[in-house]
């Protein structure tokens, strides 16, 4: 098993916004090139996060991005899924290797 490391809160925002970034440059179904809001896809940014940092295999990060394509988006014969997932993969493993979800405590509470 491999050990985690917590974060600050500070940098799970960058996490996150790190791969909204990706997931708006992909943009599956382009509603972002639509002039969608930076916020579409952010129901998928969580769950993909949560799915790298239990190591999930790329092709059930892809999986799940083509199920939630289809079922959040309504959207069927989306292309790029198991490509996307292995960019993401790759990503996380060089920015933020084995972090988890859980911040560390403020090193200045109250103040």
């Amino acid at each position: 098993m491999r050990a985690t490391m917590r974060i600050t809160a500070a940098a799970m925002k960058r996490r996150f916004a790190e791969l909204q970034d990706l997931v708006n440059e992909w943009d599956p179904i382009g509603l972002i090139q639509a002039g969608g809001p930076e916020d579409e896809y952010d129901c998928l940014v969580g769950p993909i996060l949560r799915r790298l940092e239990a190591h999930t295999p790329v092709h059930e990060i892809a999986a799940f991005l083509d199920h939630e394509m289809v079922d959040h988006f309504g959207v069927t014969g989306v292309t790029g899924s198991l490509a996307f997932a292995v960019r993401v993969e790759a990503w996380y493993a060089e920015r933020w290797p084995d972090t988890e979800n859980v911040p560390l405590p403020d090193p200045n509470p109250g103040g």
